[in-house]
């Protein structure tokens, strides 16, 4: 007699973005609600690369049960005995050596697509999988929905007669005004550092159409790789923007041709007008796909017979009235882990590991014919347990590349989250406000990483000028600048440092490299340099940094100090904060940030069926604003990682003094190291000698 009491599988979610956070709820919501009774779900932890308290704030976002364990690390995470399966929810670019590290681990691993980067490295994840004797599969989640699954039955039965092709879209309209999509370089979508392109993050679900209608239903011993005629157009940052695929398997006389594009759109207005982005021919019929690739929820059957009708036939996702009516689809491929699991087998008959393998071969070959590039950290088939992809640290970059470094993972980014970013920041800290406001009427000071200015008209009797390396950040600048001179000065200011000329607060701001500052030496009273130097990768050039600060003040003399200087960094030792930094953790990091999207549904027409709606593109990204490791609209919210580095108690001090300044004084306030710096008079009166 059969058990009634469903399999239980314990989960372990590898990252902590929006793609994780999706799954994850999947997973919590009850089975019955999909007709579901033989298999069950359970999270059993959850890690971020970066700290345990992420994971928690993750946790606590998908309304995990109180006993789901939090992991500051992915090593911790694949060396817990309490789980079953690990769930690798990172980026395309880190599923190499993040799934390698679970399956060496001796862990079942379920791999968020693209699996990699590389065919490669596909065929290495499947040895290992093998010789460890454990389940691996890809997480193609749309193959598992009961619409596949209905297609594919319907393509074996000959329904539409022998099928001969197949044609299949997945494209995204971000074509922006200035020639370039609006993506920053530094985006995912179009980084090479992070496997971006359209590619391996869109045009994985086209390819997912075209193997499943024409290569997966094909008898097993007839099992035929297709040739590939590929066209790629490549975009300025060297990943691919749009990209078409001919898939030919001669033996069996069928084609099929997968698009994808950032620059047109497979629904140009999102409400569905565009039609079917799918479409298998058969000989005496056709099956037409609607909705987006990733997530169709209706398909049409269309017949020669058929006296001008469509059979149409709608598949909706069930939703969980519990959990707060939610559930997008990935349940299904889960359900399908659960029962191989329970069934001993180590690859799913839907997905077998051949299949994945020769997919990634046919987008390896399409990139080769395209001439894209990816870097070797991610492209490499050599494992490494240690490898920052597993580790989430960064190591240090030589100095000959910490600038592109920084362009990409710094300034890249601020250009691109500038209005979003200001948003957050408009409140002046009290102990900046304070050193602002100790300002002697009529001094000259200089706001170096300015931002938006919040920090401009602080004091409106002192003339300030700011600095900042972005050119977006500087126009809010400039705009709250204009703001300031045309309103009288604030009566407080008067009280605390005086009022500017003419009733008006005297300001400007200029774009600068904080490494090159343009200003006349010894010209400023005083400098503040707020949450700036912690983006430079490198010591030398975070001492650099502040040595260019200090030579802006007036030096010292007859025994007084002279022009100081402020510098805030963020700290490492952040043990009481969210974010769970403290000290013997890593000191460079990247940190994520969220641009949260003002499209977070699809528009339908009313009364229009739903195709989708509130999915984003299921993509693995390791991102998060406040973050998550990482991010619906048909596309997830942009995840853009920022560099840090986290000083520890006493370095900004020691920094101080290699750039040849004295500490005048320090201390800590709000997860932040602050110093107050002068020029060291004996110091700098010998480097100034002769000059």
């Amino acid at each position: 007699m059969a058990s009634t009491t469903p399999y239980t599988v314990r989960w372990g979610i590898m990252a902590t973005g929006w793609i994780a956070e999706v799954f994850t709820k999947d997973l919590l919501t009850n089975p019955a609600v999909r007709s579901v009774h033989d298999v069950r779900h359970e999270v059993a932890a959850a890690a971020s690369s970066s700290s345990a308290s992420r994971a928690a704030d993750f946790l606590r976002q998908v309304k995990a049960p109180a006993t789901t364990k939090a992991y500051g690390s992915y090593h911790e995470l694949v060396a817990d005995p309490d789980i079953d399966i690990i769930y690798v929810a990172t980026p395309h670019s880190h599923h190499f050596q993040n799934a390698m590290l679970a399956l060496e681990a001796g862990k079942n691993v379920l791999c968020e697509k693209a699996l990699t980067v590389t065919a490669g490295q596909a065929r290495k994840l499947v040895e290992t999988a093998r010789e460890k004797g454990v389940f691996f599969m890809e997480a193609v989640w749309t193959r598992y929905f009961p619409l596949s699954i209905q297609v594919r039955d319907l393509i074996s039965s000959g329904a539409i007669g022998n099928v001969y092709r197949t044609i299949a879209d997945l494209s995204v309209g971000r074509d922006a005004p200035d020639g370039k999509v609006d993506f920053a370089d530094s985006n995912r979508m179009v980084n090479p550092e992070l496997a971006g392109g359209a590619l391996l993050d869109l045009g994985i679900y086209a390819l997912t159409w075209v193997f499943q209608s024409l290569y997966h239903v094909q008898p097993e011993a007839e099992k035929e790789a297709p040739t590939v005629v590929a066209a790629v157009n490549k975009y300025h940052t060297g990943a691919d923007e749009t990209t078409s695929i001919i898939v030919q398997f001669p033996k069996h006389r069928s084609q099929g041709i997968a698009m994808t594009s950032l620059r047109v759109a497979s629904d140009v207005d999102e409400q569905g007008t565009s039609g079917a982005a799918i479409r298998i021919q058969g000989s005496t019929g056709e099956i037409q796909v609607i909705g987006p690739a990733y997530c169709p929820l209706q398909y049409r059957v269309i017949r020669k017979d058929g006296g001008g009708k469509a059979e149409v036939v709608d598949c909706p996702i069930p939703k969980d009235a519990e959990r707060e009516g939610w559930g997008q689809g990935m349940f299904w491929e889960a359900d399908e882990c659960a029962r191989c699991l329970r069934d001993g087998r180590k690859e799913s008959k839907s997905l077998p590991w051949s299949e994945s393998v020769v997919i990634m071969e046919v987008m390896e070959e399409t990139l080769r014919q395209g001439g894209v590039v990816y870097p070797e950290v991610i492209s490499t088939d050599v494992y490494d347990a240690q490898s920052p992809l597993n580790t989430g640290k960064r190591k240090p970059a030589p100095e000959a590349e910490a600038e592109a470094y920084e362009r990409t993972h710094v300034h890249g980014v601020y250009e691109a989250i500038a209005p979003h970013f200001s948003a957050t920041r408009y409140k002046p800290w009290p102990a900046v406000g304070s050193f602002l406001h100790s300002q002697a009427p009529g001094t000259i000071g200089l706001d170096v990483g300015c931002g938006n200015g919040k920090y401009l008209g602080v004091n409106p009797g002192v003339f300030m000028v700011g600095s900042d390396r972005s050119h977006s950040l500087i126009a809010l600048a400039r705009s709250r600048c204009q703001q300031l001179q045309a309103q009288p000065s604030d009566p407080a200011g008067a009280r605390t440092g005086g009022e500017a000329a003419a009733g008006t607060v005297v300001t400007d701001v200029l774009v600068a490299d904080g490494l090159s500052l343009p200003f006349r030496p010894r010209a400023a009273d005083f400098v503040i340099c707020v949450a700036v130097i912690h983006h430079m990768s490198t010591r030398p050039r975070r001492q650099e940094a502040i040595r260019q600060l200090l030579q802006c003040v007036t030096l010292g003399e007859a025994g007084r100090t002279g022009g100081q200087v402020l510098v805030y960094v963020w700290a490492l030792e952040q043990g009481t904060s969210r974010r769970g930094w403290d000290d013997g953790g890593e000191q460079d990091l990247l940190v994520p940030w969220v641009l949260k999207s003002q499209q977070k549904k699809q528009k339908t027409k009313k009364g229009a069926k739903d195709q989708g709606a509130g999915v984003g593109i299921p993509s693995s990204a390791d991102g998060s604003a406040t973050p998550a490791d990482d991010s619906g609209a048909t596309i997830t919210d942009p995840v853009f990682q920022r560099y840090y580095h986290l000083y520890r108690k006493g370095e900004l001090e020691e920094d101080v003094l290699a750039a040849g300044g004295v500490v005048i004084s320090s201390g800590y306030e709000r997860d932040n190291w602050w110093v107050v710096a002068a020029n060291d008079p004996g110091h700098h009166g010998h480097r100034d000698a002769g000059s």
